[in-house]
């Protein structure tokens, strides 16, 4: 379950903190070096080192909170969905928090964005409990996502791809899987919104869940699945990368904005 970074969309707390801090930083060179004309400056230099410290003290509490909150939220997924895991050909990444439930068992047929009878069961099972974890840290949840993921390839029936390496057919088949990737996403998000046992938190779903199709933009390599790069000599995963993923988009990026509000004044 502790993988690496799969998530486009989460939100790197310590890049984000480290880019404050070599902004304070910054800011503090560019007034020291302007106060080689001012009197007293050594007066100055520790008033404003004062205020570099209580900065950093912040931004540290703010950083312990976020990484708290991830953990919580981790171990309560884990804690209510661990027996199901195995069953549901499922895991949870422990960086990003996404609910990632793999093709084999959960699979749509290919080409098809019709919610597969076992799926829907599954979903049936999942999102109420699912939900009733999340909702405890309502806080700190900005969007949820359902993101709907696909292999590289796209069936024989492509004029243009004759040649399956080539450019054109790999741009064909990246926007074929993109309009099927959001069907499907579109798909599990409207059996949601229909489903029995979920009255209480209806409205809370509807203005916290979205449906996105990033066809083979994540694509994962290897028996460990991890997200393809350049780098990796591994082939592709075809079978884990067609997958759904339930990820979870926390208001970290809100805290830095007003920490940096708070900065500047």
């Amino acid at each position: 379950m502790n993988s690496e970074d799969n998530n486009i969309y989460a939100f790197s707390i310590g890049d984000a903190m480290a880019g404050m801090m070599l902004i304070l930083l910054m800011a503090f060179l560019a007034i020291f070096l302007q106060m080689k004309a001012i009197p007293n400056q050594s007066k100055e230099i520790s008033k404003l080192e004062g205020e570099l410290k209580i900065a950093k003290e912040k931004n540290k509490n703010e950083a312990e909170k976020y990484f708290s909150m991830k953990r919580k939220i981790f171990n309560d997924l884990v804690d209510e969905f661990e027996k199901d895991l195995k069953k549901w050909n499922a895991r949870i990444d422990e960086n990003t928090l996404a609910f990632i439930l793999e093709n084999s068992n959960n699979g749509f047929k290919a080409g098809s964005a019709e919610i597969p009878i076992q799926f829907t069961n599954m979903l049936d099972q999942f999102i109420p409990r699912y939900i009733n974890v999340i909702r405890k840290y309502d806080g700190y949840i900005n969007e949820i996502r359902i993101e709907g993921h696909t292999s590289s390839e796209w069936g024989d029936n492509l004029a243009e791809c004759v040649n399956n390496n080539s450019e054109s057919c790999k741009q064909s088949a990246y926007i074929k899987n993109m309009g099927l990737s959001q069907t499907r996403a579109m798909s599990v998000l409207n059996h949601i919104l229909l489903m029995n046992g979920i009255d209480s938190n209806r409205a809370w779903i509807r203005e916290k869940l979205a449906a996105n199709g990033l066809s083979s933009s994540h694509l994962l390599c290897g028996t460990e699945k991890k997200i393809c790069t350049a780098n990796v000599l591994e082939q592709e995963n075809k079978e884990a990368s067609r997958r759904v993923e339930f990820s979870i988009r926390t208001n970290a990026e809100s805290k830095i904005e007003e920490l940096l509000k708070t900065d500047k004044k």
